[in-house]
């Protein structure tokens, strides 16, 4: 699987599962809700029921003492009944603790409901209390039960959308694939017409040519360096080339050949070039500081002004590239190392060069700062670590 494929795969899902897990939690909490009102609401029908029925039962009592004997019994409802005074003249031996109020009502854990008693042959008996146990253990059913299937619903709904979106992507995966491969094979057949041209410009001796001819030369060894470069850059990201071992590199005479090869383009922009390099050699792979040194001068060339300035420094661990071009918002400094990212998309480019040289940085602990300000120009520092100096004057 591609990372592109991986990195999609993995935020559809993780997005899908994060939406139908805040939907089954609504859910649950409304369910919740929903059945702890319907068990309230049965067990106030039933202790109205019940008191209604109690009541009726002690209708025709006449005797006070005779009470236990008429009154209709429930094992599910505790009996009080209070005289208009709220104190308890049945049963003698308990008193319910709670705060007395008429209806149905919760107090200290318990359910009561109170309804009022009129007995004409009695005038003692004013209120009849019932006293139930909680609804916790139903609602805690509730519970356990919303508990079971979010955490069957939830692996089961990741599982239906990572097949799913598998099964979905996997057109667009071709295709990707397809255009890998023909990136790929064009990459490679264009090699060989690269370098004939190259070749070919480079045994040209130009004190030869009329004047005309020499711009059309220069203009040919523009473009044919331009298109070698672009060249480059999509072999590595590409055709996924592998560094060989690191070696002794003497970095001033590595900065001085690829500002040569970089020079006509420089020219044709009639850049000045500034050069402050002092002896250095690093333990690194050749063909990779080449690549980072590479990038780094031909987007200060891409991305100056006409008649700007490119100032390269070396130091014992700093190598410093300056232009007087465009820049750009420093917020977007972080932006700017992100595969086919252009901030500016007038100067053409697939937006990979800042990339690989981010990458190859990385790869060799290699730290690289920006400092940039619009229209004054970027700076691009990399530092590295003395452990990889080899000699230094």
């Amino acid at each position: 699987m591609l990372l592109v494929e991986k990195k999609t795969l993995f935020k559809f899902v993780s997005v899908f599962v994060g939406l139908n897990t805040l939907f089954l939690v609504t859910l649950s909490i409304f369910y919740y809700n929903y059945q702890k009102n319907e068990y309230l609401d049965f067990l106030q029908n039933e202790m109205l029921n019940y008191a209604e029925t109690a009541s009726e039962s002690i209708y025709e009592l006449d005797d006070i003492n005779r009470l236990d004997d008429f009154l209709l019994h429930d094992d599910r409802f505790d009996v009080e009944i209070v005289d208009k005074k709220n104190v308890v003249i049945y049963p003698a031996d308990e008193h319910f603790d709670m705060k007395f109020q008429k209806g149905f009502f919760r107090s200290n854990g318990y359910y009561y409901y109170v309804k009022s008693l009129e007995l004409d042959q009695i005038k003692d008996i004013h209120y009849l209390v019932l006293r139930s146990e909680t609804i916790d253990p139903q609602l805690e059913q509730t519970r356990k039960s919303i508990y079971l299937v979010l955490f069957l619903s939830i692996p089961f709904f990741a599982i239906m959308i990572f097949v799913l979106s598998r099964i979905f992507l996997t057109p667009l995966r071709e295709y990707i694939e397809f255009l890998d491969r023909f990136i790929r094979d064009a990459t490679h057949e264009l090699n060989t017409p690269i370098s004939i041209l190259s070749m070919s410009l480079e045994r040209i001796e130009q004190n030869e040519l009329s004047a005309k001819n020499t711009k059309a030369f220069s203009r040919m060894l523009v473009a044919t360096r331009t298109m070698s470069h672009l060249f480059d850059d999509l072999s590595f990201i590409m055709l996924a080339q592998k560094s060989s071992v690191s070696t002794q590199v003497n970095v001033k005479e590595l900065i001085l050949q690829r500002i040569s090869f970089f020079l006509p383009l420089a020219e044709a922009k009639q850049i000045e070039l500034i050069e402050d390099l002092q002896e250095c050699e690093l333990l690194v792979n050749e063909g990779d500081l080449s690549r980072i040194i590479d990038n780094l001068l031909s987007n200060a060339i891409k991305y100056n002004k006409i008649n700007g300035r490119l100032t390269i420094k070396l130091d014992t661990n700093i190598l410093s590239v300056a232009d007087t071009g465009i820049g750009f918002d420093p917020a977007k400094s972080s932006e700017i190392f992100g595969r086919f990212t252009r901030l500016e998309s007038a100067n053409g480019g697939f937006g990979l060069g800042l990339n690989i040289v981010k990458s190859l940085c990385d790869l060799y602990e290699i730290a690289i700062d920006v400092q940039t300000k619009i229209d004054e120009g970027t700076t691009f520092i990399l530092s590295w670590k003395s452990s990889r100096i080899i000699h230094t004057s």
